[in-house]
């Protein structure tokens, strides 16, 4: 039984190491998105750090909690961000200040 629980939570935190990989990746090559081109840098070395971390933890078969926790947390910052973001589509409610 808990190499059910060790296969959920690597599942869940190769799906968040993915999400964040695809976040940073769409950060870099947005244009709505002003960022310098250090942070865009930035932005590509986590997304390539985060799709290493995934396979390793494929590959692995399991993660720590500590890891399981980080990729979580990460993956809701980049949901968070990109939420904000999309609330920033000309003509929506965000350009209208409600």
């Amino acid at each position: 039984m808990e190499s059910i629980f060790i296969t959920v939570h690597a599942a869940i935190s190769v799906l968040c190491w993915f999400i964040t990989a695809a976040g940073a990746t769409l950060a870099v090559f947005s244009r709505r998105i002003n960022d310098t081109l250090t942070e865009r840098i930035g932005l590509a070395a986590i997304a390539i750090g985060a799709i290493g971390t995934g396979c390793r933890i494929v590959q692995a078969g399991w993660v720590s909690n500590g890891g399981l926790f980080i990729s979580l947390a990460l993956a809701f910052y980049v949901c968070a961000v990109f939420w904000k973001h999309w609330k920033r589509v000309p003509g929506g409610s965000a350009d209208k200040g409600h």
